[in-house]
């Protein structure tokens, strides 16, 4: 079972089953488990089990390695980090951006650096949002590479979109606004990048050249600009490189993070080595060479 195949193992009932083992020192009977997460309940009389939403949370967690399945218990994987939900997150960032391209829950990130290569092609990302979620699921889903999933469907479908969007959020790579319609899912790289930038160990408030900085974020965020997945996705599906323009996810992250004050992104003069901007023409920064980090900042 896959990660996106187990449409009913959210990243909030993962986490609940994951830090459930943890807190039973990370072992526990799956039928007990189970009980915890999906107490069985009367209802006019009759006694209701739903053992299939346990079955595709389990599936997911154990597709994500947080957790195997050993004889008839649940047992925590040690490298898991479950100090807190957000700790959760990074780890499962970690994980799923070290699957190569042959691994089934490559997909979620694969299909994540397809949609910024393409925006950066397009110069924004409204041609994404305007797509009903059929067609966005037919799109993504014609981009990946060939194969098909453990479950003998495709790769993406419209199920498997939900999911997709639901652990995009979670680890910060997408945001749902109080809209309807597609429109209200909303690419944005601005939270994960904050968090793998607080996470390094880039020198504060020292000028660091912008071909350094991006080397550091694409080692990190591989489906980012000039990271391994995003150039993947490019050849494989015909869109031209351009080392100098950054997508408009990726544009927008920098923005916000120097809006708020987490990094400057420098201008001087007119020099080569700049990387130019894409997306918000009204922005002061269009164009950068260099970034300064600062000190902690939450946004």
């Amino acid at each position: 079972m896959s990660i996106l195949s187990s449409t009913q193992g959210t990243p909030e009932r993962v986490w609940s089953l994951v830090s459930l083992v943890a807190a039973n020192d990370g072992r526990m009977d799956r039928a007990e488990a189970a009980n915890w997460l999906n107490p069985t309940f009367l209802e006019n009389g009759k006694l209701f089990d739903d053992k299939e939403s346990f079955a595709q949370v389990q599936g997911a967690a154990t597709a994500l390695g947080a957790l195997t399945l050993d004889n008839k218990s649940l047992e925590l994987n040690q490298a898991c980090d479950t100090a807190d939900y957000r700790s959760f997150a990074d780890w499962t960032h970690q994980h799923l951006r070290s699957l190569g391209s042959d691994q089934k829950d490559a997909v979620i990130l694969e299909a994540y650096a397809w949609v910024l290569a393409r925006c950066r092609q397009e110069g924004d990302s409204a041609w994404f949002r305007a797509m009903p979620a059929s067609e966005q699921a037919d799109a993504i889903n014609e981009a990946l590479p060939d194969g098909s999933d453990d479950d003998g469907d495709r790769r993406m479908n419209t199920s498997k979109l939900a999911s997709w969007r639901r652990w995009l959020i979670f680890m910060g790579l997408m945001e749902e606004l109080p809209m309807t319609g597609t429109s209200r899912f909303h690419l944005s790289a601005t939270k994960r990048l904050h968090k793998e930038i607080e996470r390094s160990d880039l020198p504060r408030n020292v000028e660091v050249s912008a071909e350094d900085f991006l080397f550091r974020v694409r080692s990190e965020a591989p489906y980012l600009d000039g990271g391994k997945m995003f150039l993947a996705s490019a050849r494989n599906n015909s869109i031209a490189s351009d080392e100098r323009r950054l997508s408009p996810v990726l544009s927008s992250a920098l923005r916000d993070l120097h809006d708020a004050g987490v990094l400057e992104l420098k201008i001087l003069g007119d020099r080569p080595g700049y990387h130019g901007l894409t997306g918000d023409i009204a922005h002061k920064v269009g164009a950068f060479h260099a970034v300064s980090i600062r000190g902690d900042v939450n946004i």
